[in-house]
């Protein structure tokens, strides 16, 4: 009986959301996948995000490479209903480690900075959501490497979706 009133309080006051993320990054010839799982806190019009990413190059891109990577952002919606389905916009920070495909174990870190706008949307008594958006990041690397080619960093159209549960 405890634990449904909490759970009730909670979900109309700021609601919380966990679940998982898809991102496709794409620029200058080089693409990659970008994964992971999500949560997301709900006040009024603000959101705040933090994820775990995994990131994986396509085999189309030149230089292939994979990792791990950590990420957190804002949202603003343009409504003030915290039960979702109103638009947004936002900023995250990706930070990533990447190793490149034959070459040296080491990891290079990249830090991409992400503009983004997109729609959240609640169904199923408003404990699922989705949310596809679009966005557009740029890739620097923090530290010079030699273990790809220019095309890993940039400007980068990053579509994406994330869906989950939402207490």
């Amino acid at each position: 009986m405890f634990l449904a009133a909490f759970d009730l309080a909670g979900h109309s006051q700021h609601p919380f959301e966990i679940g998982g993320e898809y991102m496709r990054s794409m620029g200058k010839g080089f693409k990659d996948n970008i994964a992971g799982v999500r949560g997301e806190t709900f006040s009024n019009k603000s959101s705040f995000n933090v994820g775990i990413t995994y990131q994986f190059s396509s085999k189309s891109s030149y230089s292939t490479a994979k990792g791990f990577g950590i990420f957190g952002g804002y949202r603003y919606a343009f409504g003030s209903n915290t039960n979702g389905n109103n638009l947004f916009v936002g900023a995250k920070i990706l930070f990533n480690l990447l190793s490149w495909e034959g070459k040296s174990s080491l990891f290079s870190p990249l830090i991409t900075p992400i503009a983004e706008a997109g729609y959240h949307l609640t169904f199923a008594k408003q404990r699922l959501f989705a949310a596809p958006a679009v966005g557009y990041g740029f890739t620097l690397r923090v530290i010079p490497d030699y273990n790809s080619l220019d095309e890993d960093a940039g400007g980068r159209f990053i579509p994406g979706i994330s869906a989950g549960y939402r207490f």
